[in-house]
């Protein structure tokens, strides 16, 4: 692969490396998790929830690092030495101290990698096709690592946790994900020094192992702009990764600097965007999809008492109106008939006051009682008495 023309890109260097609309997004995101965060810290049910969240988190990101201890091949100087070599390479070209820890596993075919951290360790993960794809020496192997090593620091793993809850809000979520991307290609690219390695690395997530290296890249940007419509819109909205085709404009666009072209989006693609939650669902990190089943889980967790409560309030209120009825009924027998009535058939037929015997929501059992000086009252077995009068006369019982 590199046999190819290296193009170095133009006015690239460490200190321009993050994309300006990951900042501009940065703002919102944070000021929304803070709000959240905020009602969360104001109650202790919320400081419980946030909590296990934290520790959910910890737990299943340790063992996902314990799955690449045992399972994934360890990259080092007896292990794939040149696959080590090419990521000391490139975390001298990023500024990169240490090196984060390397690991390859078999993917069964799919060609990805990513970036984790848990306990203070950074580790990067590539799966076996995608390096069989690349070759462990290659520049489009550099523009890989230097991709997830930018996400390390950048601090995306962090922020990932921290703000998820603004991650999570349709749009902007979404947006600020796809920033990272976009910034992390700026990295890989800088570490490759070639945009077109760049490129052909990007096309081989495209393309697959065998064709992508020959596929032609100026076609496969036109898709960008020739392949739009609404659903095309709304699958760049809701997508936690810029498109493909659109990584590949991007980064051939640094080969003079230039701004990127972009291409227009459906208007109401907005519109049916705003309802699909962010935060990336789904998406090929474990990682990342761990993240947003344990927020997910949170958010479950906060509404199910919310929604617990509703409906005990409802459930109350109904049987309230209940007793009110059965009074009503009650002193009417009262008034029309000079005593009080001994049972609730004395009330209750279709030919009665009420025509059928009330039923509490959860089963409660009616009872009622008599004041000369407030009148009647119904109590409930399961909610009780709303307005209490002292007992005195006994009245109907039973349902």
């Amino acid at each position: 692969m590199d046999t190819f023309n290296v193009v170095s890109p133009a006015g690239l260097d460490r200190a321009n490396l993050n994309a300006a609309k990951e900042r501009t997004y940065f703002f919102w995101v944070i000021a929304l998790s803070l709000l959240i965060w905020t009602g969360l810290a104001v109650s202790i049910i919320g400081l419980f929830y946030a909590a296990m969240f934290g520790f959910f988190l910890w737990l299943g990101n340790g063992l996902l690092v314990a799955y690449l201890r045992s399972e994934g091949v360890k990259v080092g100087e007896a292990q794939l030495p040149e696959l080590a070599a090419t990521l000391r390479s490139v975390c001298a070209e990023l500024g990169v101290a240490a090196p984060p820890a390397l690991y390859v596993i078999q993917s069964g075919g799919m060609l990805n990698a990513f970036a984790t951290r848990h306990s203070g360790r950074d580790f990067v993960v590539v799966y076996s096709d995608l390096l069989e794809a690349l070759g462990p020496a290659s520049r489009e192997m550099r523009f890989l690592l230097g991709h997830e090593i930018g996400h390390l620091k950048s601090r995306h793993i962090l922020k990932q946790t921290l703000l998820a809850p603004g991650m999570f809000f349709p749009l902007i979520g979404a947006a600020y994900r796809r920033s990272w991307e976009t910034s992390c290609d700026r990295y890989g690219t800088l570490a490759a020094g070639d945009v077109n390695a760049a490129a052909r690395g990007l096309l081989v997530l495209a393309g697959g192992r065998q064709h992508g290296p020959a596929l032609n890249a100026a076609s496969y940007t036109a898709q960008y702009s020739d392949d739009r419509g609404f659903f095309v819109s709304l699958h760049e909205l809701t997508s936690t990764y810029p498109t493909l085709s659109r990584r590949v404009v991007d980064v051939l666009a640094l080969r003079d600097g230039a701004a990127p072209r972009r291409a227009p989006r459906h208007p109401f693609a907005y519109l049916l965007g705003a309802l699909i939650p962010g935060g990336g669902v789904g998406t090929a990190s474990p990682a990342n999809a761990l993240v947003m089943i344990v927020l997910i889980g949170l958010l479950a967790a906060m509404a199910i008492p919310a929604f617990q409560k509703v409906r005990q309030n409802s459930e109350s209120k109904a049987c309230y109106n209940n007793q009110r009825m059965l009074v009503a009924a009650l002193d009417q027998y009262r008034l029309e008939n000079e005593k009080g009535a001994s049972t609730w058939a004395d009330i209750v037929g279709p030919d009665k006051f009420v025509k059928q015997m009330p039923a509490c929501p959860t089963a409660g059992e009616y009872s009622a009682k008599y004041s000369d000086d407030e009148g009647y009252a119904i109590e409930c077995t399961r909610h009780g008495n709303h307005l209490h009068p002292p007992a005195s006369q006994p009245v109907p019982s039973g349902r």
